[in-house]
């Protein structure tokens, strides 16, 4: 039995124009893509939508007279639809306490210099770890001891931080998931479990070279729609 490869090709970008498709309409880009390279969901959308469309018009148009499908370039193809079945049989998976220990802190967002939030109150994360070894940021964006903010990310786990805490994190994608990393916050009193996630009002308190949180209420919330947050500039 022989397939046309016109079949094969407008099959596989069909797929991929499906999943760019639902993530367009679902709102679900931002757990697959940063800010920078969220422009891909609808590009890509439409374009292998016009390219699917392109190969069934050539299909009809020679009545099904055209190159056969090649077990070379049906290897290529199955390939090509890897990633898509990674996406289906794992479709809520979230970075978490086990990945943050082996992915990083965040080091490399922490040598870039985001905006400074827009009240001192809305310090992030990111905001709050860069403010500990940049004065001139942590001047401008009022980061400092006594400063009430609200965090809302889960527990990581992680041994660095001050005696007597415990550290909640947030993973942050520049480009797209595959290069996230997490930043976190410790948080002074004694570890939930890991990958519980809370929401932790308290002030901001210097203990060496970091900033911990000193809480005022701890609550345990669901993870959010959206766990991961984006790096800007």
């Amino acid at each position: 039995m022989t397939v046309d490869a016109r079949i094969a090709r407008g099959g596989a970008l069909a797929l991929w124009a499906a999943f760019f498709f639902t993530l367009w309409l679902t709102g679900s880009t931002d757990r697959f893509l940063g800010t920078r390279t969220a422009w891909i969901v609808p590009f890509g959308a439409i374009v292998l939508a016009l390219a699917v469309l392109a190969y069934g018009y050539g299909y009809l148009r020679a009545r099904g007279r055209g190159p056969r499908l090649t077990l070379r370039e049906a290897s290529g193809l199955f390939a090509l639809l890897v990633p898509l079945a990674a996406v289906a049989l794992v479709p809520h998976a979230a970075l978490g306490s086990y990945a943050a220990a082996r992915k990083g802190s965040g080091s490399f967002f922490l040598s870039a210099r985001p905006p400074v939030p827009p009240k001192p109150a809305d310090a992030s994360f990111l905001d709050i770890r860069i403010a500990e070894g940049d004065h001139t940021f942590a001047g401008n964006a009022g980061i400092k001891s006594g400063l009430q903010v609200r965090l809302l990310g889960f527990v990581t786990g992680s041994k660095d931080v001050p005696a007597g805490t415990f550290e909640i994190a947030r993973f942050y994608i520049s480009c797209c998931i595959a290069d996230a990393q997490a930043v976190g916050v410790p948080i002074v009193g004694r570890q939930p479990k890991r990958d519980t996630w809370l929401v932790v009002t308290g002030s901001l308190e210097r203990r060496g070279k970091r900033f911990v949180v000193r809480p005022g209420r701890v609550q345990r919330v669901d993870e959010p729609a959206q766990p991961y947050l984006s790096f800007r500039t």
